[in-house]
């Protein structure tokens, strides 16, 4: 933002050249001849008395109160070349901060990657290590599972046979 004091100035300059504007306008529209100040007679801003500005490649001092261009407000261009200055550092910081920023959420992000990496690491490794118990504990059930079912069907034969002898045992008896 401007300073309110810069801001006034260049209002009232603004308004004083609206004034001599439709001065000399009414005055053209009423047939005299505008009139002319010789400290109004303005050159471009490229030149100079000792040639163009754009030759020079080096940063130029800060304009002072006697200036090669001829009636320019050097005090004006000063205060619009601090602002631009001041517009600049600002955007600089701006940008600074934001690349500040972006690092930091990159960097983050790589934490959250690695520490993600690491747990399914680990995770794999303790399941690497639980898996050949598993599949022996599966091994020996599965064993076991098959001689139950030997034995189970022993444990049948060896029940029917009892059974058939009661039965004949009570024939036998009863046949007494």
């Amino acid at each position: 933002m401007q300073p309110v004091g810069r801001k006034r100035s260049r209002m009232a300059a603004k308004d004083q050249l609206e004034a001599q504007v439709t001065v000399a306008q009414e005055m053209e529209l009423a047939g005299k001849a505008p009139v002319s100040y010789e400290h109004e007679e303005r050159k471009p801003v490229t030149e100079t008395k000792k040639g163009d500005v754009t030759d020079e490649h080096q940063e130029r001092e800060p304009f002072a109160k006697t200036d090669e261009h001829v009636g320019v407000d050097t005090k004006e261009l000063e205060d619009i070349a601090a602002d631009i200055k001041e517009d600049l550092a600002a955007k600089r910081k701006r940008s600074e901060k934001i690349a500040k920023a972006c690092s930091e959420i990159k960097n983050r992000v790589k934490n959250v990657l690695r520490t993600m990496q690491l747990k399914r690491q680990k995770r794999d490794y303790r399941i690497s290590l639980k898996l050949p118990n598993v599949l022996e504990e599966f091994t020996t059930d599965e064993q076991k599972d098959e001689e139950g079912e030997g034995e189970k069907e022993e444990q049948i034969k060896i029940f029917q046979e009892q059974q058939k002898r009661w039965q004949q045992d009570k024939k036998g008896t009863e046949r007494d």
